[in-house]
């Protein structure tokens, strides 16, 4: 069975779960670092929402006899807008409900928990950004050692 890849099923669930008569979903991108091409992004047309692997992008802890464990997997979102600053706050209020909403959903994962958001105060005029960290849990697990 593949390894999964925790930023690319959170962000197909925020697409598919994004209720756009709480807010107009923003663009959703999955950073992947393949290409070296710089992320591109106009916010004239649309906010963004993008998604990378956290700090630790992977966590494990063994449990008992090592047989079974806990891994915990980060994810990093970044939201920018240049509407205002109440609607960072709306976009971010939308994918905590998706994530209260759908705690127990995703199919490789068994929880999803809205861990923090940060605003950020940078000089940009007109434009407001946020990050929020998500993590996705698996525990008990059986850590396989094949």
């Amino acid at each position: 069975m593949p390894e999964p890849l925790p930023v690319k099923e959170f962000i197909d669930e925020l697409n598919s779960q994004w209720v756009a008569n709480n807010v107009i979903k923003p663009q959703l991108i999955e950073v992947t670092g393949e290409t070296n091409d710089p992320l591109r992004f106009n916010l004239n047309v649309n906010d963004v929402l993008f998604g990378r692997a956290g700090d630790p992008a992977q966590e494990e802890t063994p449990i008992g006899n090592w047989k079974y464990g806990n891994r915990l997997y980060r994810i990093e979102l970044e939201i920018q807008t240049n509407a205002n600053r109440q609607r960072l706050y709306d976009l971010v209020k939308e994918v905590r409900r998706i994530c209260h909403a759908r705690m127990h959903n995703l199919t490789n994962f068994q929880r999803i928990r809205f861990m923090s958001f940060s605003e950020s105060t940078e000089e940009e005029v007109n434009v407001w950004k946020g990050s929020i960290t998500i993590q996705l849990e698996n525990n008990a697990i059986l850590l396989e050692t094949t």
